[in-house]
């Protein structure tokens, strides 16, 4: 990923991931909490709340982006800090949305591979990221994150379809228009690919709180049944 020097745009872009990520911690569904017409006839669901260590970790993202890109001369380890930051942000979503929805349709079935997916699909794009940092072999680390984010829209896409989840699939479209077409639309109108990614986010969180719904509709409806 390629950043711009502080500016206000990419201030403003993660003032409003920030806002967008409130709204979706507060409609996320959870136990007891953010739809009890529903939670209190779902079976109790003791799945790691992925869904919601992702949601808090883009807040904490998006006010460090706001600080660094407010700061008049951000210092070398904030920037360090949040390229950091920026890589996870970069990694993380997709696989730990899978690993919650996998969790959500297939309770009784063993949990080891799906939680060894998760680790390899946010551990070797970042360790990718992280020893080609460099510009000059950036190229490196983007390949091996392409290949790795085919592979969690395949898995978001069977979820998805298998399972009828329509958001589901209307976000992997979204995801993959997102990843091959935001570099292209950064360079064509002059536009911070930080800004843009950033933005991208956001429209994340509102599919997945709805995609997370969507799973927890589809529970009901087997308990129903």
């Amino acid at each position: 990923m390629t950043y711009t020097q502080p500016s206000l745009t990419s201030c403003l872009a993660h003032l409003i991931l920030a806002g967008v990520t409130g709204w979706s911690l507060k409609h996320l569904p959870s136990s007891g909490s953010a739809a009890p017409t529903i939670n209190s006839a779902l079976p109790a669901d003791n799945t790691i709340p992925f869904m919601l260590i992702l949601l808090i970790f883009l807040l904490s993202h998006s006010l460090l982006g706001m600080f660094r890109y407010s700061h008049p001369d951000p210092p070398q380890n904030l920037r360090k800090l949040y390229e950091l930051s920026a890589l996870l942000a970069t990694v993380c979503p997709l696989p730990l949305l899978n690993t919650q929805l996998y969790l959500k349709y297939q309770t009784n079935e063993s949990q080891l591979l799906v939680y060894g997916y998760l680790l390899t699909s946010i551990l070797v794009p970042f360790l990718a990221g992280s020893f080609y940092s460099e510009l000059s072999q950036r190229h490196k680390s983007e390949y091996v994150t392409t290949a790795t984010a085919l592979v969690n829209l395949a898995t978001l896409v069977w979820l998805s379809f298998v399972n009828e989840n329509y958001w589901g699939i209307g976000l992997a479209v979204s995801c993959g228009m997102k990843h091959f077409s935001l570099p292209g639309l950064a360079a064509r109108y002059s536009v911070p690919f930080v800004d843009l990614y950033t933005y991208g986010l956001g429209f994340f969180e509102i599919f997945a709180v709805n995609v997370v719904v969507d799973a927890d509709l589809y529970r009901l409806e087997l308990v129903i049944q």
